[in-house]
C-alpha cells in the first residue's frame, strides 16, 4: 500500500513539475508579460502580425502557450493571407522551453509582388470582379461563402 501510495504521489509531483510555462501578454499592446502555466499545451509562441485594412495598418503582438497542431515544430514561419480589403501578415516564433517567448519578434515586412492573382469580391455589394496581386508565399487562391443571420427582436 505504500509503494502505491509513493508513487502515486511521485507521478503527481512529475506531472505537475513538467507542465510548460509560457510568456503571455497582459494587455492589448504588450506592453509587460506575465508566465502562464500550460495546460496541455506542449509549445509556446510569439507572434507579431500586421494586419491592414482598407489601407489602414496595425501591429498586433501574441505570446501565449500553443497546441502542437498550431506550432508542429520549433522555429520561426512566416503566414500572410489576402482577401482584398483585409489581409495580414504574421512571423511567429514556436519555442518548447520555459518562458522561451519573451522576446519580441520585428514587424514583418511586406514581400514583393508575384505572378498570382485573385479574384476578389466587395463584401457590401457581393461584386466579384476586382482581381488582387498575391505576393511572397501566396500561391493558392480560395473561394468561401458566408451567410449572416439577422436576429430579428420584438419592439
Amino acid at each position: 500500500m505504500k509503494l502505491i501510495f509513493s508513487l502515486t504521489l511521485i507521478w503527481a509531483l512529475y506531472s505537475t513539475a513538467g507542465a510548460l510555462t509560457c510568456m503571455t501578454c497582459t494587455d492589448q499592446t504588450c506592453s509587460s508579460t506575465i508566465p502562464l502555466t500550460c495546460s496541455s499545451e506542449t509549445m509556446c509562441i510569439t507572434a507579431t502580425i500586421l494586419a491592414t485594412q482598407y489601407g489602414i495598418s496595425a501591429t498586433q503582438l501574441y505570446k501565449a502557450c500553443a497546441a502542437s497542431s498550431l506550432c508542429p515544430a520549433t522555429g520561426t514561419s512566416t503566414f500572410s493571407v489576402n482577401l482584398g480589403t483585409q489581409s495580414a501578415i504574421a512571423s511567429a516564433q514556436c519555442c518548447n522551453t520555459d518562458n522561451c517567448n519573451s522576446q519580441t519578434l520585428p514587424a514583418p515586412t511586406t514581400p514583393a509582388a508575384n505572378s498570382l492573382q485573385c479574384i476578389s469580391c466587395n463584401p457590401t455589394t457581393s461584386q466579384c470582379i476586382t482581381p488582387i496581386t498575391c505576393s511572397g508565399d501566396e500561391t493558392n487562391c480560395f473561394s468561401a461563402t458566408c451567410k449572416f443571420n439577422k436576429i430579428l427582436t420584438n419592439p
